[in-house]
């Protein structure tokens, strides 16, 4: 009787000790692994992330960092210096506790000027392959009109599927991408899109931009081009399949053009050279419907 008590409490202690250490064990840090950025002198980055950010550090002068004007999700990264040789780093933590730090090199043209952290990275802060859907950028007003309005009218737009713009479209390779609606509200102008992918061979969206250039120009070179924020997307899909067709909305702040200027969205394809440069006039825009 006295041996199997002696037992009992030398397995309970085992057990106790094991509990314990797998406990320990679960609550060790996991390392977080720095995201590797490209900085350059005369481009910036934007980095957008899953919740608003709250602090910002840079390891080094080498580099400016801050928030966006009237977004607080969104970081803009440049070089301060050209050709800075030492790599620095960039460390962010948002609202949310989401912690991300970011080693950044010198690059006179960096590849991705544009980084999306997906939300299911956030408490590892690493890239993964998924991409928010909806709401990339959290808002703090826009204009007169209030974020939750925004998206209201994003909602409806892409829900009503209406078609109110004839000829601004464009197609090569196969992919054809087409202006199917332009409205404007409380200064907020929306835009709605299709693209249609008429191959076999899935068509991979790495970056949506806006862009204003001169009009005789737009076609040659990307000088003399100024970027135009995307405030909110409505469905904005990372890949349209063979012989299926996707559309997007877009919410831009409010924008009017000279004569001799031209709003172009670019799409750029991931890993393929099927990118696609859409057209729209400054009449057209004038014309936008109101809602």
């Amino acid at each position: 009787m006295k041996r199997n008590i002696i037992y009992l409490t030398l397995l309970v202690m085992l057990v106790t000790m094991q509990t314990a250490a797998a406990r320990n064990k679960q609550n060790e840090q996991q390392p977080i692994r720095p995201i590797p950025i490209e900085v350059g002198y005369a481009k910036t980055v934007h980095i957008l992330f899953p919740s608003p950010v709250t602090y910002i550090d840079i390891g080094s002068m080498d580099i400016l960092a801050g928030k966006a004007d009237g977004a607080e999700n969104v970081v803009r990264v440049k070089a301060a210096v050209r050709d800075f040789a030492a790599e620095t780093n960039l460390t962010v933590i948002t609202e949310d506790g989401g912690f991300y730090t970011f080693d950044a090199r010198y690059a006179e043209n960096p590849a991705v000027s544009t980084l999306e952290i997906p939300i299911s990275d956030r408490a590892t802060g690493t890239i993964g392959n998924e991409a928010l859907s909806e709401g990339r950028v959290l808002l703090r007003e826009v204009g007169r009109e209030k974020p939750a309005t925004v998206k209201r009218m994003l909602s409806d737009i892409y829900r009503q599927n209406r078609q109110n713009t004839k000829g601004i479209r464009t197609k090569k390779y196969g992919i054809e991408v087409e202006v199917r609606g332009i409205y404007v509200s409380n200064d907020v102008i929306y835009i709605h899109t299709l693209i249609r992918n008429e191959t076999n061979i899935s068509f991979e969206v790495d970056c949506r931009r806006f862009v204003v250039a001169d009009r005789k120009l737009a076609k040659r070179t990307a000088q003399q081009q100024t970027p135009v924020d995307i405030i909110r997307v409505c469905n904005d899909p990372a890949i349209v399949r063979g012989r299926q067709q996707q559309r997007t909305v877009f919410a831009l702040p409010k924008l009017t053009m000279p004569d001799d200027k031209v709003l172009l969205l670019e799409i750029v394809e991931r890993n393929g050279a099927r990118h696609q440069t859409i057209e729209i006039g400054a009449k057209e825009l004038l014309a936008a419907k109101v809602l």
